[in-house]
């Protein structure tokens, strides 16, 4: 079976997948297609997933047909049923008419839909790290979208939302486009914005530099690394000394119980 993602990444769908009775997780992509049909019925209501082998799906198989191998760490599609798989990533993308767009009082621009303050418009999908420490959005205030400084803390973010007003419906009429994407309330290491520099209520202060921010998960009073983050997999890397990062879902890290060590890029 050959390979077949979406034509637009930023619209995958990720969902974690369990086997031997729960002891192994592993993220998976599920994949827009239909499964084969056979005689006996056996892929029925399934769904195709791809991840690296062994992923706990049934019959997986090779992503490359030439590959006739399935080692441990290559990439393989199987399937599954969608009750097992759970923890889902699913981004959304509609595109409607200019008329209705102007009813709904949609315009452009990037925007965090909130879990108290509604919908408000960011400067950006980029988070940094504020001066209280915490990851932050920057919001945009004012008739001119005149930018000051008031953090959005992550955590209070539930969907960034992009609104694009020069889309095509498709009846290849003129649309906006309005595409939306969960947010993971850790922001990943790695470098980022130095907003060290900010004054809340003020113009942002933008220098021109960049921090190194490395990120740690406080588990059971013991700090564990957070190695790497895919926010459009949903997934982390966590990793203790002496061991390889083991991927989990990231939605199950408590934003409350991460750390960041903020040094010069």
């Amino acid at each position: 079976m050959n390979d077949d993602t979406t034509t637009d990444p930023g619209l995958r769908v990720f969902a974690t997948i369990d086997s031997h009775d729960g002891k192994v997780s592993r993220r998976v992509e599920v994949l827009p297609v239909d499964p084969p049909s056979t005689p006996d019925g056996r892929y029925d209501g399934m769904v195709v997933v791809r991840g690296e082998h062994p992923t706990g799906a049934l019959d997986p198989q090779p992503v490359d047909d030439a590959d006739a191998s399935l080692v441990r760490g290559a990439w393989s599609i199987g399937y599954a049923a969608p009750a097992d798989l759970h923890d889902w990533y699913r981004p959304d993308r509609v595109v409607v008419p200019h008329a209705e767009a102007r009813v709904s009082g949609l315009t452009a621009g990037t925007f965090a839909d909130t879990r108290t303050r509604g919908r408000v418009r960011i400067d950006g999908r980029e988070a940094h790290i504020a001066p209280d420490g915490r990851p932050a959005f920057r919001t945009l205030v004012g008739s001119d979208d005149v930018r000051v400084d008031v953090p959005l803390p992550r955590d209070e973010v539930v969907r960034l939302v992009e609104i694009d007003t020069e889309a095509t419906t498709d009846t290849g009429a003129a649309g906006v486009m309005v595409r939306s994407v969960p947010v993971l309330p850790i922001l990943p290491p790695g470098e980022h914005p130095d907003r060290s520099s900010d004054v809340v209520g003020l113009p942002p202060r933008d220098t021109g530099t960049r921090v190194a921010v490395r990120a740690s998960w406080i588990v059971r009073g013991e700090r564990v690394a957070i190695v790497r983050v895919d926010a459009e997999a949903n997934t982390a890397w966590i990793g203790r000394p002496g061991q390889e990062p083991t991927p989990i879902a990231a939605n199950v890290i408590d934003a409350d119980l991460v750390r960041y060590e903020v040094s010069p890029a």
